[in-house]
């Protein structure tokens, strides 16, 4: 008898993983959509380099404020809820994209986006962390980041080609997808309480506890300067590929894509490689190979060489962020899923602040290829920094 209830827990759990991916895949689209034109959309309304990179860094200046407190509200709170409100100001920031008229109005609207994302991604990915059997990280952490990337990869190809329609039919179709996104949470990804999860963390560890453990620490590290290169190449690189090499838009949408669907057909394997093999290694391993995709941009002239660069970019990805994001979940099942997942994003979302801003600053006083030759060497940093704290 216990047997039966075991395999149907099981089984509801399986189910509620299988909405919960499908739910963010179409968030991620919605997000990925406005990827290739939030450069040249803010250059049309008169933005400088300096003001890509505040506008891309407002989304995550929001994120990185928030992520860390909802994780940890979301350890003693339903995480369905949070995410339902996290996707209404996602399709709310959606429709004031059309309103846009100048920079600074399109920073503000960034901002409210990243609201919106600060309370679904670290939230969905907690949930995740609960749904996971013991010594599964790697594989169902990597189901999850698949599912992201997946998302954000085909959003870059459909929105190339839409704004050949027009900015807003692009903002539109954002709204869409994300209020589907909604719909489907509403009304199928279950609450906690119903799978038998119950809210062990009463009492949500503090900051300091979370800090004081090495491999936390490491994560958060390695994440930031991570993402610091990610945030620089994705606030640029349409733009360089666009008006410094001549590509079109839908090319260049194409061009995002490609590195991000690569990336995402990998996680899953790579996940599971990562609960049989050292993280920490592949960790090490897929950020020298990333680093070495971004030194390569500054050596590409053409398509074939973006491409090529971004493949070696997916690689890398590919190889360290299921042996990261397991090592995360892993610590998370000890401290909380939400606390630890809320920092791991926090991270990422800090890196993504400082990238743009620090870049369009480079673009501004040098050029586009500086920010290429600046982002490796951080990246190779960022590498030696993770190996050095989790060897001690």
């Amino acid at each position: 008898m216990e047997g039966s209830v075991n395999l149907e827990r099981q089984d509801r759990a399986k189910r509620a993983l299988r909405i919960l991916l499908v739910c963010v895949f179409i968030a991620m689209i919605g997000l990925g959509i406005v990827s290739p034109i939030m450069p040249i959309y803010a250059s049309d309304l008169g933005a400088t380099g300096v003001w890509i990179g505040l506008i891309y860094s407002s989304f995550s200046l929001s994120r990185a404020l928030l992520m860390t407190p909802i994780g940890r509200v979301s350890d003693v709170r339903s995480k369905k809820k949070i995410m339902c409100l996290g996707l209404g100001a996602y399709a709310l920031a959606s429709i004031l994209y059309v309103f846009a008229w100048n920079p600074l109005f399109l920073t503000a609207v960034r901002f409210i986006h990243g609201v919106g994302s600060a309370m679904v991604i670290p939230v969905a990915s907690a949930y995740v962390v609960e749904l996971t059997p013991k010594g599964e990280e790697g594989r169902y952490m990597g189901m999850m980041n698949m599912a992201m990337f997946t998302g954000f990869g085909v959003g870059p190809l459909i929105g190339g080609y839409l704004t050949n329609l027009s900015y807003a039919v692009t903002f539109y179709a954002m709204t869409a997808l994300i209020s589907v996104s909604l719909l489907l949470t509403l009304l199928f990804v279950p609450e906690e309480s119903s799978l038998n999860i119950e809210k062990k963390n009463k009492r949500v560890p503090s900051l300091r506890v979370v800090m004081l453990n090495k491999r936390l620490k490491a994560i958060f590290i390695y994440r930031l300067i991570d993402a610091f290169g990610r945030g620089s190449i994705m606030a640029f690189l349409s733009l360089f590929a666009n008006q410094t090499l001549g590509i079109p838009l839908p090319t260049v949408g194409l061009l995002l894509s490609i590195g991000i669907l690569a990336n995402s057909l990998l996680q899953t394997p790579m996940g599971i490689i990562a609960d049989r093999h050292n993280r920490v290694m592949l960790v090490v391993a897929g950020g020298l190979i990333g680093s070495a995709g971004y030194l390569y941009l500054y050596l590409s002239s053409n398509l074939v060489n973006l491409i090529t660069s971004r493949l070696i970019v997916a690689l890398g990805a590919a190889m360290s962020l299921p042996a990261l994001s397991a090592i995360a979940a892993e610590e998370g099942k000890k401290i909380g899923p939400g606390s630890t997942m809320g920092l791991f994003n926090t991270a990422m979302s800090t890196g993504q602040i400082m990238g743009p801003i620090i870049s369009g600053v480079l673009l501004d006083l040098y050029d586009i290829y500086t920010i290429f030759e600046f982002t490796a060497l951080v990246c190779i940093v960022g590498v030696i920094l993770f190996y050095l704290i989790t060897r001690s």
